[in-house]
């Protein structure tokens, strides 16, 4: 088996050879959001993301002295009205504690199968309650060892295609920073450097209303539209905007993928996909394929992907690029009609 790279083909960094991602995720899963935020979301067609403090499901929030205290979080069924307009969910732990060794079962492995169990649905995603403390090595190892896929930090900064999974930064989507740094609010802020590095960028804050909550910990809802606004005008045709389970699968996919050049018929070429070491939970198995071939062929090009064809785009002269669901043993074959 070759790498995922070639001479004739190639996997494109990102799904539909899009230069850069856009996620956005909402801590704490309030309920207000089904008022404030995803009639946004509606109407922008951008999918969202919440992390639900699981033993406060459905209920009121009463948490130390939380600026949140007072609202309610999500139940079970406004959490799968979520999945079925395409988003997702993920575990903000059990309690919103400091998570010592000691609380790994309850506050990543009971969570999980909590949530799971109400929602239907594998959760893939634990994002850290509080600060990074609860991104601690030991917090980490438990994410692992309970089948999460990917662990969300509060650190401020782009992720890259080749960057590490148990450790993803998020932008804080804010009115301001903390003391002592405190900015305004930047409807474009880490957007250039994404388009300049092919990166994922994941917004989080918890609940946009008319005024902010807190300033420190959340934006307006006037300013969540400006800043869905900025991402499509700026991103225009380059940027794919994704759950970030649908953007993790593809990191996995594509770090796992080999292509090996097989034998084909006369006028075509063949190339078999392994995936071997693909973790069983990753949910969406979709890859997007960039090949180069002869002139001639994209007049009329024919991609067939285990017996099915599909239709090719043309990206530019002697290019084409195919999206399709990818197993281990797929084979693709290339030619002209």
């Amino acid at each position: 088996m070759s790498p995922d790279t070639g001479q004739d083909i190639r996997i494109c960094p990102w799904k539909y050879g899009k230069r850069w991602v856009y996620s956005i995720t909402y801590d704490e899963a309030l309920a207000d959001l089904h008022r404030f935020a995803v009639p946004l979301h509606e109407e922008f067609a951008i999918p969202g993301h919440v992390e639900l403090l699981v033993g406060q499901m459905g209920e009121i929030r009463e948490t130390g002295n939380s600026s949140y205290n007072g609202m309610r979080h999500m139940n079970a069924q406004e959490l799968r009205d979520l999945l079925a307009r395409g988003w997702g969910v993920g575990n903000h732990s059990w309690s919103h504690q400091v998570i010592t060794p000691e609380m790994v079962e309850e506050e990543i492995g009971r969570a999980k199968q909590v949530l799971e169990e109400a929602i239907g649905e594998p959760i893939i995603f634990y994002c850290s309650p509080g600060d990074n403390t609860n991104m601690a090595d030991h917090v980490l190892a438990a994410c692992r060892s309970y089948g999460y896929l990917g662990a969300m930090s509060l650190t401020d900064a782009l992720n890259r295609p080749e960057d590490e999974l148990f450790w993803i930064n998020r932008t804080a989507l804010h009115e301001q920073y903390y003391a002592p740094f405190f900015s305004a609010y930047d409807p474009f802020r880490n957007i250039r450097q994404a388009q300049a590095v092919q990166g994922w960028l994941i917004d989080y804050c918890h609940c946009p209303l008319e005024t902010a909550i807190h300033p420190n910990k959340d934006c307006t809802q006037a300013q969540l539209r400006q800043r869905f606004e900025t991402v499509l005008a700026e991103g225009g045709d380059d940027v794919w905007c994704a759950v970030p389970e649908e953007a993790l699968s593809y990191h996995l996919m594509r770090r796992t993928a080999r292509i090996e050049t097989v034998g084909g018929a006369d006028g075509e070429r063949c190339y078999k996909i392994g995936l071997t070491g693909l973790p069983e939970q990753v949910p969406d198995r979709t890859l997007s394929f960039e090949m180069t071939v002869p002139a001639a062929w994209c007049r009329d090009p024919r991609v067939d992907v285990d017996g099915q064809v599909l239709v090719a785009e043309l990206v530019r002269p002697g290019v084409l690029r195919v999206t399709c669901a990818v197993t281990d043993g797929t084979v693709i074959r290339v030619g002209q009609r």
